[in-house]
């Protein structure tokens, strides 16, 4: 079971749409797994993500991933959406799901052990609104990252983001610019009490 640790979002910068608030990074102890969830935040239910791009700062290797392809950050290949590392644009990590790795991938595309500097992904079927917001919370899930053991194991890194969003077909595209810490400032402190917690509870 997951345990929230913490949450953080991050000023938008230069040309953002009002309707873009920010990026949302909360932190969970599951399964042993440390899990950072990466969310671009907005403040209408009807704003639908398209893709993201331009990250950079994200270490090359060091996740855990346990998929079908043996390490991807593809969605489609998650064998525990729980646990593993993938990116995404909304939705739910399986087959169905439409998010694809932009060309700054390159060759590998989505299998290979860090993302790129510059690259990105997007929901190749817009008209499934994959990337709608939530309709309570107003985000759209856009990565995961996850970390095997505590807190001992995890890399710091603050990667830029540019989002592309659109409020469903036939509307026009805008553009919002921020960034994204994992782990969120003062998630450590709290997961390390969680799981202190969750060793006290099994003694």
């Amino acid at each position: 079971m997951g345990i929230l640790a913490g949450a953080a979002a991050l000023a938008v910068s230069g040309f953002a749409s009002a309707g873009f608030v920010g990026m949302d990074v909360q932190s969970s102890v599951i399964e042993g797994k440390t899990v950072f969830q990466v969310f671009a935040q907005f403040d209408s239910a009807n704003d639908v993500v398209l893709s993201v791009f331009g990250v950079a700062n994200i270490p090359n290797g060091g996740f855990f991933n346990a998929d079908f392809a043996g390490g991807s950050w593809a969605p489609q290949f998650t064998q525990n959406a729980a646990t593993d590392s993938f990116v995404t644009i909304g939705g739910v990590p399986g087959f169905a799901n439409s998010s694809q790795a932009d060309p700054a991938w390159g060759a590998p595309g989505f299998t290979q052990p860090g993302i790129p500097n510059g690259a990105g992904w997007f929901n190749s079927n817009p008209p499934n609104l994959q990337g709608k917001v939530n309709a309570v919370t107003l985000k759209t899930l856009i990565a995961q990252f996850s970390f095997e053991g505590g807190a001992a194991g995890i890399t710091t890194f603050t990667s830029p983001i540019t989002v592309s969003f659109n409020q469903g077909l036939g509307t026009p595209t805008t553009f919002g610019q921020s960034s994204f810490t994992v782990p969120a400032p003062g998630a450590i402190a709290l997961l390390g009490l969680a799981g202190l917690a969750g060793r006290r509870r099994r003694s």
